[in-house]
């Protein structure tokens, strides 16, 4: 996981947000060098880079508050860098795989008629109500197995169309990705995820090489559904045990 966290900080690192302001024309680089974010930070620069590559993986709490700040990171972020220096196992879940399906279903039922769906830490759409289910358009004839909320915003032109904001949403569902699966970033399932989406989606890679981070939590966006758009708020559920979320829509205040 010690790469993780270099990667993370070089890429964070190299943001142009953060490049200095009113900076020459002449700079070759983008962000910050390694230099400015270790001055900036109170540590050397042969620790910094030490970071980066790989061979220093367990800074301090306060070298990472340094950091965090010099880098502005987000609340997010702060913690996914926390979770790359300290992976944890991923839990297996509390419910037993007779039992789970039954409880989302339940819960994605009990919110009707709002529309409601329950995602996986690779946003796999493992249950839905109908009304949610129609969120995506085309998604009831895609066969339940092959239904990922991520995939449809990058790839399916039709997402573009339902939701007016998309850039936001599909920015967002990159950031969601990275950090649902902050405590196993080589599995071998996200792997072949990012390495389908990146070959098929350039958005896809260049989000997803920024290293964003952040957890999915309430919002209102805009939704077309037929012929009108309108206004809908989004919360969104964490069920940190089973690996889970779960979206529900309302009508925006």
């Amino acid at each position: 996981m010690s790469h993780e966290l270099g990667d993370f900080l070089r890429a964070r690192r190299t943001d142009p947000a953060l490049s200095p302001i009113g900076a020459s024309s002449r700079r070759r680089i983008t962000g910050l060098r390694r230099e400015e974010v270790a001055s900036a930070a109170g540590i050397s620069v042969d620790y910094y880079t030490r970071l980066e590559q790989g061979r220093e993986h367990h800074p301090s709490e306060a070298v990472l508050d340094a950091l965090a700040g010099v880098l502005r990171l987000t609340p997010d972020a702060r913690t996914h860098a926390a979770r790359l220096r300290e992976p944890r196992p991923m839990s297996p879940g509390s419910a037993s795989a007779d039992i789970l399906p039954q409880r989302l279903a339940a819960l994605v039922t009990a919110v009707r008629p709002n529309p409601a769906y329950v995602l996986d830490r690779l946003s796999n759409m493992v249950a839905a109500n109908p009304e949610g289910l129609a969120m995506f358009a085309g998604f009831a004839e895609v066969p339940a197995a092959e239904r990922n909320t991520c995939r449809y915003l990058l790839l399916d032109p039709r997402a573009r169309d339902v939701f007016a904001e998309w850039e936001d949403l599909a920015r967002g569902a990159v950031a969601q990705l990275r950090a649902a699966n902050a405590d196993d970033l080589r599995a071998p399932a996200l792997a072949s995820f990012v390495a389908e989406l990146s070959e098929a989606s350039d958005q896809f890679a260049q989000w997803w090489g920024e290293h964003l981070v952040e957890r999915r939590r309430a919002s209102t966006t805009y939704v077309r559904t037929g012929a009108q758009l309108q206004p809908r708020r989004y919360e969104v559920l964490h069920l940190p045990e089973d690996g889970l979320r779960m979206t529900l829509w309302f009508p925006a205040e």
